[in-house]
């Protein structure tokens, strides 16, 4: 997946003028990216054929590419795996955002939201969570940090067996 990505980037690329920037957007997912959403479309089938029976499939959303926004009370997809990068650091210094409101990255305007990524230490807003407020990246910082806690839970229960 990620040899055939890369073959249509460059072809898409060498049609393209030097003027005219291609989007990052617009690339096809990666081989993570990939597994995740048949992770969802096999979901999805799943409940679309159980709808016919009336009986909910004995199936976990956050085992199939989603995860638990407890805050808001939705699920929300996972594009990437944790610990996953979007990008090469090389290819992250050249994407950033510029929002600089009062509410940083809280709309579309803003070049990482519209893009469904994570804004960075590149961007404007620093990716901060006290000032960022790109839900993308809100989703990402919550996600490391249940991971955190699930490693320090882990690590707890080792010490305790000694």
């Amino acid at each position: 997946m990620s040899d055939i990505r890369y073959r249509h980037w460059n072809s898409s690329m060498g049609k393209k003028s030097a003027a005219s920037a291609h989007q990052l957007k617009t690339l096809p997912p990666t081989s993570e990216a990939f597994v995740e959403n048949v992770k969802r479309a096999h979901f999805q089938a799943c409940i679309w054929k159980s709808a016919l029976t009336g009986e909910a499939p004995d199936m976990d959303p956050v085992e199939n590419g989603w995860v638990s926004d407890d805050d808001f009370g939705v699920l929300m997809p996972v594009t990437l795996p944790p610990q996953t990068e979007i990008a090469p650091a090389a290819v992250m210094k050249l994407i950033q955002c510029g929002c600089s409101s009062e509410t940083p990255c809280s709309t579309e305007r803003c070049g990482c939201v519209a893009g469904q990524m994570s804004c960075s230490a590149f961007c404007h807003c620093r990716a901060e969570i006290r000032t960022c407020r790109n839900r993308w990246t809100l989703l990402k910082q919550w996600i490391e940090d249940a991971n955190d806690s699930d490693e320090d839970e882990s690590n707890d229960e080792d010490d305790s067996d000694d």
